[in-house]
């Protein structure tokens, strides 16, 4: 048969399985960025117990340091400190691994991913879980031996001693990393000791700090629900699922648990717990994800008996984190939580230190995994926003597989075998469902039957223009376990259809894909539009697609390179990935999106401006140029080699060599005095008349910059800013004070 001349189009019948993707990690490329990439960074930290209890610092410092590495200035040239903005003398530090601060992370570093840290070189750091690493291990350096402090000022302190920054920048900025939000219905029983150790005051510290975890979530019957059990010789129910209507209500029955004195029976409490959270008549709810918060000074009376009794628990379908105070036994907190058990483990010197792990345990309760199991389907409503829900399974045998659908929306869902919390960045598999259009799980197929699955389901409404053709008004989706279903795959040629051979997919033709029928569109290739020119639009159920016209009217679904999406904008691909998982070549766009006006083509070469974004300034990755008639504006390039004119926020002005915006009496151009040449060998030229500054050569234009903080000198042969004046030339009497 003659392919070249035919047209094949390979047809699924029965049941659509959507594409499986490759998998992904966003982490490891260089110039990544976008709040994801962080996320999944901080969680390989912690879940691989390289700094495991940093109490939410290492999030909040990428955020306050770069914007997650979306500030300008994140990959400048010369710079390789990455997200984390670690300089070259805090790298070298962390490379002394013999420390005995950082001796364990060093090993768990090369255990978990396999790197040799000594051997890893500065420009590693552009690569995001590099910089999160020495992040990490920095930190550990600078704690020694100390406790990881928990709020926001404390850990203030601390970014001063390692940064040098302004503590009022951390405060200021460190809280919009770490917002709490439960969107997933949970049932949250705190399980507390109260056993003879366990002092009166120490007790009250339990309760305040369990009554402070409750205050940051929405305690609603559509949301969060928690309940109250003490445990010593005996177990006592204090409060359950049903026993309040408000907050309030709850909080006061929390802060007034009175204390049973008798001996450590964890198990008992551990059995209660599992009676609790599954009873209906306890007010627990089938549809909603069990989380249990166990806290406890000392050594349970068996060790074998709570850890047959936890383990049953999470069998049930419980996440289980366990705080550990004092005199605790580490190796039964580990038997009592969830895997992995580094991020589900918190110790505590004392008591009085609880409030240090207030703002982890509320984040860790909200995004705890739901469980999938035979009897166990997993539902979800979306929103007009994006919402994540993170759930856990087991691969099933044989006969089943895991499906995910949804009525009027789009579900991106990720799978991973190691990481807990897979997402755009980081990912073994991910698939897409759509209305009429479930996404199997084929990754079950390869695996072995008991193997733990991590799943991330993303979802999405369809936009309103879709939804209002398909009639929706069920916003739902559903995530479970299914009989596999037969799937035959046929081919169509010339209209007819018939079995398709091993050759088909290598050797045909493929149709091209016109707009599916299944996914209504309103066609926007009218008259109008294509005597506008206007021959590309955004595609509603899929962004990683977008809508191709032709002359004659028609439109095609026309696909973006990989991990880039369709911007409305520019009607071009490759400006945002999906997800917020960002990288250089996806998403240059938005690096100075804050005070910024949109995006304005420049004007053709004729123009007075010129195009800076040749492919020997892309491949210096020179995204950023100065304006040659405007210094309160910018010359922005995508990977294209277009470039686009971006207006500096009020009161500033580009500077080249800080390689973002900035106040204006930083750079300046002199007035009088001697005249400052650049040359072609040298960058950096002292200012004769200012030994604290120097001017910065970029095409030949010298912009003066002055060292910051403004006592520091410039050293003309080291090229940078210190604390000793090394200039030993004299200030020309021709100087003014002016610039």
């Amino acid at each position: 048969m003659a392919f070249s001349a035919a047209c094949v189009a390979l047809v699924v019948a029965s049941v659509l399985t959507l594409c499986q993707g490759q998998g992904q990690d966003t982490t490891k490329t260089p110039g990544a960025f976008g709040s994801s990439v962080v996320d999944a960074v901080v969680e390989r930290i912690r879940s691989r117990c390289v700094f495991s209890e940093d109490r939410l610092f290492l999030r909040r410092v990428a955020h306050v340091a770069s914007r997650d590495g979306a500030d300008s200035a994140t990959y400048r040239p010369n710079f390789n400190g990455g997200i984390w903005k670690i300089n070259e003398t805090m790298f070298d530090a962390t490379k002394a691994c013999s420390n005995v601060y950082i001796r364990s992370a060093c090993n768990n570093i090369s255990s978990s991913f396999g790197i040799d840290w000594p051997a890893v070189t500065w420009s590693d750091l552009r690569k995001p879980l590099y910089s999160g690493l020495a992040a990490a291990l920095s930190t550990l350096l600078t704690l020694r031996s100390r406790t990881m402090p928990g709020s926001i000022t404390e850990q203030a302190d601390l970014w001063v001693k390692m940064y040098g920054e302004q503590r009022e920048t951390f405060i200021n900025n460190a809280d919009l990393a770490t917002t709490v939000e439960c969107k997933n219905k949970m049932d949250l029983l705190f399980l507390l000791d109260s056993s003879g150790s366990v002092s009166s005051s120490d007790f009250q510290l339990m309760l305040n700090f369990s009554a402070d975890v409750m205050d940051a979530m929405p305690i609603s019957t559509e949301s969060v629900l928690v309940a109250g059990i003490s445990f010593s010789t005996s177990v006592q129910l204090h409060f359950d699922f049903n026993d309040y209507s408000t907050k309030a209500q709850a909080r006061s029955k929390m802060l007034n648990i009175n204390k049973v004195i008798g001996r450590t029976y964890t198990y008992l409490g551990l059995n209660r717990a599992a009676t609790t959270l599954y009873s209906s008549s306890a007010g627990a709810r089938s549809d909603a994800k069990k989380v249990v918060v166990l806290v406890t000074d000392g050594r349970s009376s068996s060790f074998s008996a709570t850890n047959q009794s936890a383990q049953a628990l999470k069998d049930l379908g419980t996440t289980v984190f366990a705080v550990g105070v004092g005199g605790y036994r580490l190796n039964e907190l580990q038997a009592a939580a969830s895997d992995p058990i580094c991020s589900h483990v918190l110790t505590l010197i004392s008591f009085d230190h609880i409030q240090a792990i207030l703002d982890g345990i509320q984040k860790s309760t909200c995004e705890a995994n739901i469980k999938v199991t035979k009897t166990k389907v997993v539902n979800g409503t979306l929103t007009n926003t994006t919402t994540t829900t993170p759930a856990v399974a087991k691969v099933p045998g044989n006969n089943e597989t895991i499906e995910a659908s949804t009525s009027c929306g789009i579900l991106d869902i990720y799978v991973s075998t190691a990481d807990p919390k897979p997402g755009p960045a980081v990912h073994d598999d991910r698939y897409r469902a759509m209305p009429d259009a479930p996404a199997t799980l084929t990754v079950t197929e390869t695996l072995p039957s008991g193997t733990t699955l991590f799943i991330s389901v993303v979802g999405t409404r369809l936009p309103a223009s879709a939804a209002a053709l398909r009639n929706c008004s069920n916003y739902t989706w559903t995530l479970g376990m299914v009989p596999k279903k037969n799937i035959t795959v046929i081919c169509e040629e010339n209209g007819v259809r018939r079995p398709c051979t091993n050759s088909d997919v290598v050797k045909a033709k493929l149709c091209d894909k016109r707009v599916d029928s299944d996914y209504p569109v309103d066609n926007p290739c009218t008259t109008s539009n294509l005597e506008k020119g206007l021959l590309r639009h955004p595609y509603p159920y899929d962004p990683t697609k977008f809508l191709q016209c032709d002359m004659k009217g028609n439109n095609y679904i026309t696909l973006c390179p990989r991990g880039v999406t369709f911007n409305t904008r520019t009607c071009e691909c490759g400006f945002t990935s999906p997800g917020g998982a960002s990288t250089p070549q996806a998403n240059e766009q938005d690096r100075n999106s804050t005070n910024s006006t949109s995006y304005t083509p420049v004007p053709p070469v004729s123009s007075n401006v010129g195009n800076p974004c040749t492919v020997r300034a892309l491949a210096k990755n020179e995204f950023y140029h100065t304006h040659s008639s405007d210094e309160a504006k910018f010359i922005q390039c995508d990977e294209w080699g277009k470039a686009w004119v971006k207006a500096c926020a009020p009161s500033t002005i580009w500077s080249q060599s800080h390689y973002t915006c900035i106040k204006k009496a930083k750079a300046s151009t002199r007035t009088s005095g001697p005249t400052v040449t650049c040359s072609a060998s040298d960058n950096y030229l002292p200012d004769p008349c200012d030994h604290h500054a120097y001017y910065r050569c970029v095409h030949q234009q010298a912009t003066r910059v002055v060292c910051h903080p403004a006592s520091l000198f410039f050293n003309p042969v080291a090229k940078v800013c210190g604390f000793v004046d090394s200039n030993a030339a004299a200030i020309p009497a021709s100087c003014n004070a002016s610039g």
